[in-house]
């Protein structure tokens, strides 16, 4: 009985593993364009999941981790003062860029360590994961050495004690 139900089990598990492989996107899903981005809750991921979404994240991160000022070039609408008003503009940003790009130089100093960091913690998680895959294969090896020795201390025990019984016993 149980191993019908794990036969079942293992059988539903493919099909909707196949399933979710179909349906890549989820406008095939609901058959229709979707107005707004849905982000998973990084908690809720599969182990299959994640792989993607940190390549996705990365990716995003990579693109837009350097951040630069922008500046609009000043304008003024006004006839009789928009050459006076403009140069106080100009007087003005040219203040302002010195503080904007030194947070900036902060900001991207910040936004440079915590992507290094991000792709370090990636790499040990990677190793980490190939170590307890080792681990857990010589795991499986001692536990089948177990296994024979455990047989062959037992076949020892029983040709003892069938050598230890008397000639009369026999």
């Amino acid at each position: 009985m149980d191993e019908t139900f794990e036969k079942e089990i293992q059988r539903l598990k493919a099909e909707l593993l196949a399933r979710k492989d179909d349906l890549e996107d989820i406008r095939t899903l609901v058959k229709q364009e979707i107005d707004r981005e849905f982000h998973p809750d990084a908690m809720g991921l599969t182990e299959r999941e994640i792989e993607k979404f940190i390549e996705l994240r990365l990716a995003v991160l990579l693109e837009s981790h350097t951040l630069e000022a922008e500046p609009m070039p000043p304008k003024s609408h006004r006839k009789v003062f928009g050459r006076p008003v403009l140069f106080l503009k100009k007087v003005f940003q040219s203040w302002a860029d010195i503080y904007a790009k030194a947070f900036l130089d902060k900001q991207n100093l910040t936004n440079q360590a915590s992507l290094d960091l991000i792709k370090v913690l990636i790499l040990r998680s990677r190793w980490s994961r190939e170590k307890l895959r080792d681990l857990d294969q010589r795991v499986v090896k001692c536990e089948e050495d177990l296994v024979i020795m455990i047989n062959k201390v037992q076949d020892l025990r029983a040709r003892l004690e069938k050598a230890a019984k008397t000639p009369d016993e026999r």
